[in-house]
This record gives structure tokens, C-alpha cells and sequence, in this order.
């Protein structure tokens, strides 16, 4: 059932009687019906873009999903590199001081500063 001029304005006056409290039972059925029809024709209508923003919702939950599971990897990463640079530093403070006490004993022995190697 298509809705048209006629339909409407039969919805307007029914939903007047209604305002003014004297709708009766066939009035209330019928007033009830318009409506049915007007969702009806509504949801028949908003079907395919219904279905379009679902299928986009899904998309992105999806895309989110995606990048949650990214975030969840770089942060293992960043972790995994912050301990390796941490590690450096470590090894880097432990062969300065390696370097240092080779130095002090060269100079102790030779006298001179060892050379710097090119």
C-alpha cells in the first residue's frame, strides 16, 4: 500500500479525534493501521541503507579490531626496544669501564696514553 495525499490527510484527521479524546474503537483500529502502514512503507524504504550502515559498522568494528590487535603488537615492541637500548647502555657503561681500566694500566706501565685506534 503505497502512502499518498488522500492517506495522509485521513491520518491527520484521526490523530485530531485522537488529540481531542473522542477517537472510538473503529477510529483507534483504523489510526493504528495508517500507522503500521507508514512504518511499514518506512522501514521498506530505509531497508538498503539500513543494511549499508550495518554493513559500515561492521567494517569498522572490524578496522578497530585490526587496530587494536596493531597496538597490542607495537607495544610489545616498543617494550622489546626500550629493554634492548637499556641492554646497550648496560654493555656501553661496562666496556667504558673496561676501556678505562686498560687505559690506567697502560699509562702505568708505558707511561703514555694508549693510542686511539683509527
Amino acid at each position: 500500500m503505497e502512502w499518498n495525499d488522500e492517506k495522509q490527510a485521513r491520518l491527520d484527521a484521526l490523530r485530531a479525534v485522537e488529540l481531542a479524546g473522542t477517537l472510538n474503537k473503529a477510529d483507534k483500529a483504523e489510526l493504528a493501521a495508517l500507522i503500521e502502514t507508514i512504518e511499514a512503507e518506512e522501514q521498506e524504504r530505509l531497508a538498503p541503507a539500513l543494511a549499508r550502515i550495518r554493513a559500515r559498522q561492521n567494517a569498522l568494528r572490524q578496522q578497530v579490531q585490526a587496530s587494536e590487535t596493531a597496538n597490542e603488537q607495537l607495544t610489545i615492541l616498543a617494550a622489546q626496544l626500550e629493554q634492548l637500548l637499556a641492554d646497550g647502555r648496560r654493555s656501553l657503561r661496562e666496556l667504558q669501564r673496561r676501556h678505562q681500566a686498560i687505559q690506567s694500566s697502560y699509562l702505568r706501565v708505558t707511561g703514555d696514553l694508549l693510542p686511539v685506534a683509527t
